[in-house]
């Protein structure tokens, strides 16, 4: 059986050494805000990687220090921290490494739902870069200012505008870390299911079937969650739950790809003949060539299932719910 599961965040290579020191941005039109709780680690000798990430993790709720993430994030000859690593490294402690908008305004929201920000910047030049992690904690619009956990210094304090450079020359790279029923304020539908489903490859599908459940709970209208939700629950042949979250979805919007996944779920479930018409209803929509090859799969299986053994009939649950 062949079920399509959710697109993977693709994390940048970038690797980073630590520092250890234009035009001025517009403030965010937001209050005051200081995450004065926001544990600290002071970095070793180029590793503000491990120092930055255990912050933000003992912040979320992590029990772990610096050291316990260097092996897993610095790279010793290059004297820096993988991004990629970094936020692998987020996930092996389950938590959701949630890639934040761009914007200034999104780091301080970020801080007003009560969230530290990891952020990647360059304090040096573009030619000459000087590349550091940091954790951004408050933000003071009087001084046009934000407090960070920087390298040895507690509370850094630091302009918008010499922020929003160093931000703008490493690319303005900043994520939060949440568990998997806490959505960031500023996390759209899309980057929620792409931080979440790498814990499918991880095999870890209470937490990814928990972070499509809320995403299903903020966003009701919407058919991704639901289709990620009978992906995941087809993985743990969960089959009557997944025909209920692939039909949920249907009901939102018909797609090829959620026909083509509930049809291989009807066929593990004896119901040929539904599976049969979800196919055909999938071919009449159009699908693209890849779509067009998984169809063809599983119609292929599901004509070998046929011929293979004597129909049991689709149970009557599976019937309500097709019903619905």
């Amino acid at each position: 059986m062949r079920i399509r599961h959710a697109a993977t965040v693709v994390a940048a290579l970038l690797l980073t050494a630590c520092a250890t020191g234009t035009m001025r941005p517009q403030p965010p039109t937001a209050a005051a805000v200081e995450l004065v709780q926001t544990p600290f680690f002071a970095q070793a000798d180029y590793q503000c990687g491990p120092a930055a990430l255990a912050t933000v993790l003992a912040a979320s709720g992590v029990a772990v220090l610096p050291e316990d993430l260097v092996s897993q994030v610095y790279v010793p000859g290059r004297r820096g921290s993988f991004q990629a690593e970094m936020v692998a490294a987020t996930r092996r402690y389950q938590r959701i490494p949630v890639p934040l908008p761009q914007t200034l305004e999104a780091v301080v929201e970020a801080l007003h739902g009560g969230q530290p920000v990891l952020v990647f910047l360059n304090l040096g030049l573009r030619v000459l870069p000087v590349w550091h992690y940091a954790v951004v904690v408050g933000y003071d619009p009087a001084t046009q200012s934000l407090a960070l956990r920087s390298g040895r210094e507690r509370r850094e304090r630091m302009s918008l505008a010499r922020f929003d450079a160093a931000w703008q020359r490493a690319d303005r790279w900043a994520v939060t870390l949440t568990t998997a029923t806490v959505i960031p304020p500023s996390a759209t539908l899309e980057n929620w299911i792409a931080a979440s489903a790498p814990f499918e490859s991880l095999g870890q599908w209470a937490i990814a079937e928990s972070a499509y459940g809320a995403a299903a709970e903020r966003w009701p209208q919407a058919a991704l969650p639901q289709a990620a939700l009978g992906n995941v629950r087809a993985a743990q042949r969960k089959w009557l739950s997944a025909v209920e979250a692939y039909t949920e979805a249907l009901s939102r919007a018909g797609d090829a790809g959620v026909l083509n996944n509930r049809a291989s779920v009807l066929m593990e479930l004896g119901c040929q003949n539904q599976a049969r018409a979800d196919l055909d209803r999938a071919q009449a929509l159009a699908p693209t060539a890849g779509i067009a090859a998984s169809l063809a799969r599983t119609r292929q299986q599901l004509d070998a299932s046929s011929s293979d053994a004597a129909p049991r009939g689709c149970p009557h649950a599976v019937l309500e719910v097709l019903a619905q």
